[in-house]
């Protein structure tokens, strides 16, 4: 029997094994962004890599069992970093490249706590569970990881639209600002918007890209965007997917602008919550 334990952990650092058991204890078959590392075991084969996590599991202190009793408490904290890791249905994966660091995380929500998993870059693939707080608190997190600048977006700025496979095209055929700024004006017809973005894409400090994901009881739903900051402008990029036209938004955008669209994604009503 599995129980619940007291336990202070900040940090809750599991191998991808770890991380699988304890999530299918829960009830969980849907982790995202973790490959099953069981496929193709034979069962006995699984029960065996079971007592070796256990093993390792109880050497943490993650898992406890008191001498004598066959019975297994779970500490609280690696309890409700589980649970909320691999049973909220909503989830928000952030991926972004900074001076050639990357970095990922998938944040797991429920209207009371945010639980971050990030992969630790080791030989030995493990991840890390970290508590946010709620969610105001956990985009916070977010938007101060990424370098954005910091001047005032002037009103005569506004949303460009392109053709995606035009836009893409572009930045990769154009290197200098004055021909990147000739190209993008020519598709969204916008030459000050235009020449900002293309100084925002040759001078740019940070791009990546944010996705909305939601549980619909059978599947992963998804809706994304794309970002690019620079020292002068960040930009929010919307854009087509596949099959569905060739259409790409790029509007200006301040930091707290960004963090408010991260609330709004991740927010919802208690009486919406999942039960």
């Amino acid at each position: 029997m599995l129980t619940v334990h007291h336990s202070k952990q900040k940090v809750v650092t599991l191998e991808q094994t770890e991380l699988f058991f304890l999530a299918g204890i829960l009830g969980s078959d849907r982790l995202l962004g973790i490959d099953d590392p069981f496929l193709g075991y034979l069962t006995d084969d699984i029960a065996k890599e079971w007592d070796k996590a256990k093993e390792a599991l109880l050497q943490k202190g993650y898992l406890i069992q008191e001498e004598g009793s066959s019975e297994i408490t779970m500490t609280p904290t690696v309890f409700s970093r589980v649970a909320i890791a691999g049973l909220s249905t909503r989830a928000f994966r952030y991926q972004y490249e900074d001076k050639g660091r990357s970095y990922e995380g998938y944040l797991h929500c429920t209207n009371e706590r945010v639980v971050e998993v990030t992969r630790a870059h080791e030989e030995q693939v493990t991840y890390q569970l970290s508590d946010l707080g709620n969610v105001e608190q956990a985009c916070e997190a977010v938007v101060s990881k990424i370098e954005w600048s910091q001047e005032e977006i002037g009103g005569n700025i506004p949303a460009l639209m392109f053709s995606k496979k035009k836009f893409y095209e572009n930045i990769k055929q154009y290197q200098e600002l004055d021909s990147l700024s000739q190209a993008l004006a020519e598709d969204c017809h916008d030459r000050q918007g235009a020449h900002a973005l293309a100084k925002t894409i040759i001078e740019k400090q940070t791009e990546g890209e944010f996705q909305l994901l939601v549980w619909n009881g059978q599947e992963w739903e998804s809706q994304s965007a794309a970002f690019i900051s620079g020292p002068s402008v960040n930009w929010l990029l919307r854009m087509s997917t596949m099959g569905k036209g060739d259409w790409l938004i790029a509007s200006p955008a301040t930091k707290e602008q960004f963090k408010e669209m991260l609330f709004d994604w991740l927010n919802q009503p208690l009486d919406q919550e999942e039960r």
